[in-house]
């Protein structure tokens, strides 16, 4: 099987439609949907507040400050191949991008990159874990069959939930600084995901 322009699913239609809510491992509920082109101005907030590790390990490179045209593009991903799962704040962060997860497919229809990102706020609370889950049951409904991403080898918390998800790792073969993550979307377990609505 393979990845089908238009080809969506249940989950993607759901997050679209109503949106859907997960519980932090605090017992605060998060609003999850996709990315949307209006998100530039909160995307770049959430990225300045990021420590400097933290954006090299989502960019893999020194990326200081997200321009304007670099946020327009993350808020925009191409609308048959990829998919950008976002977590909104609440409180004193309400209706801010908290981070999320996302998927950007490849050409031969088979294939996806994975990547994750949270502002410090967000962290330790499981929302990263429910975010990348949300985002590979969405792969798998696309038509995907597997999703890899590159690691950080200092990125324990990563490589942690990689791990968890049933993520094979490997040395990048590349780059000695960095990990090979994939899984098999065939081979994944789905009952455990949250399919909680809110309208």
């Amino acid at each position: 099987m393979a990845h089908v322009a238009g080809c969506t699913g249940p989950l993607r239609r759901e997050l679209e439609v109503n949106h859907i809510t997960v519980t932090a491992k605090n017992g605060d509920i998060y609003l999850l949907r996709p990315i949307a082109p209006s998100d530039v101005p909160s995307l770049i907030r959430g990225y300045d507040a990021m420590s400097d590790q933290a954006k090299w390990f989502r960019m893999l490179h020194t990326v200081p400050h997200l321009t304007e045209v670099m946020a327009r593009r993350f808020c925009s991903p191409d609308q048959d191949r990829d998919l950008c799962i976002v977590i909104v704040g609440h409180g004193s962060l309400q209706g801010e991008i908290l981070g999320g997860a996302r998927i950007a497919g490849e050409a031969d229809g088979r294939r996806a990159e994975f990547s994750v990102s949270l502002r410090p706020e967000a962290q330790g609370l499981g929302l990263a874990h429910r975010a990348l889950q949300m985002v590979l049951q969405a792969a798998k409904e696309m038509g995907y069959e597997r999703v890899w991403g590159s690691i950080a080898l200092q990125n324990m918390a990563m490589l942690g939930l990689a791990r968890r998800l049933g993520f094979t790792l490997s040395p990048d073969l590349d780059d000695a600084a960095l990990v090979h993550a994939e899984i098999d979307l065939m081979k994944m377990s789905t009952a455990d995901e949250p399919r909680s609505k809110v309208s």
